[in-house]
């Protein structure tokens, strides 16, 4: 019996390790289900389940580290030597990502710098050390090459997309990163691996992606408790904007950080990712006696909702004065926290939204990303 036992471990030990039977020395992310990580010897491998929306199939991208020769079975991928050195970003999370990871000064380039809320990074600009390279599609290609990048990290709106397209013809390496796909709000945070891949730094960002489900899950919590003790508040999102009214689906980032907030949402039945567009008749019907009204438009008052249509006076949080917008740290240019570091920090943004909703939920809370409209 015991030689039986010996030979079937020589022979699984013969069979090729295939990409779903990669060695995971980190943590998997557990509640992303756009990417996945595998780990080898030397190496890594980051599967984008879903690079852009409607994508019909993945895409992969092979993290060596240096010095290490790159495996066989994966020269047809992508390939960066980590850990990266020099990095250029193209959207305002991922630059959260490499502060929290304590690697700023990798970062050598942005789209918009003008747009960038972290003090770190603007100073950074402000001493020509974090240079700006345009905005998807326009990007500075010439600049881009002379920075000489170990990896570009571009969002992608689609297969045929110009940016990367454009990139890899000059030989720079791209990897698309679709966090901003994830409807999971902790699952969004958990896009922090990759960038912790390429610096080889995974160790920290699980135990800070620890600590995040944790706090997370104990508000989610206390705001069902809430719930469950007394009546949840209606809440209705945006404003109308060239004649639609744009609201998210059920399925939603928004509608899930609602939903985990203790809320009702008038449009959750609407199932998947994105939003519907709706005529303001249609959003007067259903959310006009709405208790709380969030995100309307550009407005920093009450008077400036009216501005956009004297109409909207019939809902009822402008008369209670329950409105309140995610602009309490921005700055000049259309810099705004809630979307970089807003992106790793979902678990205060639930905090916000709780004490939102149930003002007794969290004695003592100062709204962080939202503000209330006077």
């Amino acid at each position: 019996m015991a030689l039986l036992c010996a030979a079937i471990v020589v022979l699984i030990m013969l069979i090729p390790a295939s990409r779903s039977t990669l060695v995971a020395e980190h943590a998997y992310p557990l509640r992303a289900t756009g990417f996945e990580l595998g780990y080898g010897d030397g190496y890594r491998v980051l599967t984008v389940r879903r690079p852009y929306p409607n994508a019909a199939a993945p895409r992969q991208y092979l993290f060596v580290e240096r010095g290490r020769p790159i495996p066989e079975r994966y020269r047809d991928l992508p390939s960066i030597r980590i850990p990266v050195e020099r990095v250029i970003t193209a959207a305002s999370p991922l630059l959260a990502h490499f502060e929290l990871l304590d690697a700023p000064d990798r970062v050598v380039g942005h789209d918009r710098t003008d747009r960038i809320y972290s003090q770190t990074f603007r100073k950074r600009s402000a001493e020509g050390v974090l240079r700006e390279v345009g905005e998807p599609p326009q990007m500075d290609v010439e600049r881009l090459i002379a920075l000489e990048p170990d990896v570009v990290l571009i969002n992608s709106l689609g297969p045929h997309s110009e940016t990367e397209h454009k990139l890899r013809d000059v030989g720079l390496p791209v990897v698309i990163v679709g966090d901003w796909l994830e409807n999971d709000p902790v699952g969004r945070a958990e896009w922090l691996l990759v960038a912790a891949c390429l610096l080889q730094r995974e160790h920290k960002a699980q135990r800070y992606l620890s600590e995040l489900r944790s706090r997370y899950d104990a508000l989610r919590s206390k705001a069902a408790e809430h719930m469950r003790r007394d009546q949840a508040p209606t809440v209705l999102v945006n404003a109308p904007y060239q004649g639609a009214w744009s609201v998210p689906r059920g399925g939603s980032y928004m509608a899930r950080l609602l939903s985990d907030a203790g809320t009702r949402y008038p449009w959750m039945e609407h199932e998947g990712r994105g939003a519907i567009h709706l005529e303001l008749e249609s959003v007067i019907a259903r959310a006009a006696d709405a208790d709380i009204w969030l995100n309307p438009g550009d407005g920093t008052s009450l008077a400036d909702i009216l501005r956009i249509d004297p109409r909207l006076h019939v809902f009822e949080p402008l008369r209670s004065g329950r409105v309140y917008s995610f602009t309490a740290r921005t700055r000049p240019g259309g810099a705004n926290d809630y979307f970089e570091r807003g992106a790793l920090e979902p678990d205060r943004i639930l905090a916000d939204l709780i004490s939102i909703a149930h003002p007794h939920a969290l004695p003592g809370h100062q709204l962080r990303y939202f503000r209330r409209l006077r």
